[in-house]
């Protein structure tokens, strides 16, 4: 009936214990209503045995309570008790909204999503590993993005770099640490301490007073580029122009106001650039 995560007979005890207090019974009352003796209900309460499947659906039936919250409690408690025992004490502790999360994705307005429903009203295991793996990659994408944007706030040269200039190596520098961590499967964020120590040694190599070079392989990254070039900016304008107007644009007498113009579309750009991931950026296009 269970899975990896089995119940705690103690907190199951005292589940009951609260209902039974709850609804002012007494250990007879309560096994009267539950067809049991006093002395097996109060095992169940002390913890020395688990109330078995028959008499917890009872209790849910009396109480009103799901049959999950008695072998689990609240729900943000069980899926938090899983990924603990699964080895994610530290992103459970540092980003609770993972588990809210998680609970989010398992209600569809005020409805279960009954496809990832477990035997006790719960979302299940797999359902939780698979949603995990995804909200992992969010909170490390943006706790390594905490981490580069404060130790750029640190550095020597840091009065020297203009505020667009932090801002695009704080992307560059992020997108990098995420697409290697990507290819090496190193995901998780139990792993903050190397985190750190791979923060530390791209951004003190980074040259901020280049200009960076994007991934080229999706629009958005060849646009970034393009248009830190004046000449590459002129280019893509005459290739507009002739498409549009079937005119030469030369970027002369005047033109260079254009230019400007258009390359003041980089900044959000890049900002655009950290914000979506390559599997995004893959279904914009076709193929």
């Amino acid at each position: 009936m269970f899975g990896l995560l089995q119940p705690d007979k103690v907190k199951v005890g005292q589940r009951i214990k609260e209902i039974k207090e709850s609804m002012n019974l007494s250990f007879t009352e309560l096994g009267n209503r539950l067809g049991v003796k006093k002395p097996t209900i109060s095992s169940y309460v002390q913890g020395y045995a688990l109330a078995p499947e028959n008499v917890i659906n009872q209790l849910s039936s009396i109480s009103g309570k799901p049959v999950g919250w008695f072998y689990f409690g609240e729900i943000e408690e069980y899926i938090a008790d899983y990924l603990r025992l699964k080895g994610q004490n530290r992103i459970v502790q540092e980003h609770p909204k993972v588990v809210k999360a998680i609970k989010e994705e398992f209600y569809t307005g005020e409805f279960k999503n009954p496809a990832w429903e477990n035997e006790v009203g719960y979302p299940c295991e797999e359902f939780m590993d698979d949603y995990f793996y995804e909200l992992q990659q969010e909170v490390i994408k943006e706790e390594i993005k905490k981490m580069v944007r404060d130790h750029i706030k640190n550095l020597p040269i840091a009065d020297e770099l203009s505020r667009q200039r932090k801002d695009e190596a704080v992307t560059v520098i992020t997108n990098g640490i995420i697409e290697y961590m990507d290819v090496a499967g190193e995901f998780n964020y139990e792993k903050k301490d190397d985190m750190i120590k791979l923060v530390k040694q791209e951004v003190d190599k980074y040259d901020f007073f280049a200009n960076s070079n994007f991934e080229n392989k999706y629009l958005i990254g060849n646009l970034i580029n393009i248009l830190s070039d004046n000449q590459q900016t002129v280019h893509l304008l005459n290739h507009l122009s002739e498409e549009l107007t079937g005119r030469t644009f030369t970027g002369l007498f005047g033109g260079e106001e254009l230019v400007e113009t258009v390359q003041m579309l980089r900044p959000a750009l890049i900002k655009l650039y950290g914000e979506v991931s390559g599997n995004q950026v893959e279904n914009w296009f076709g193929k």
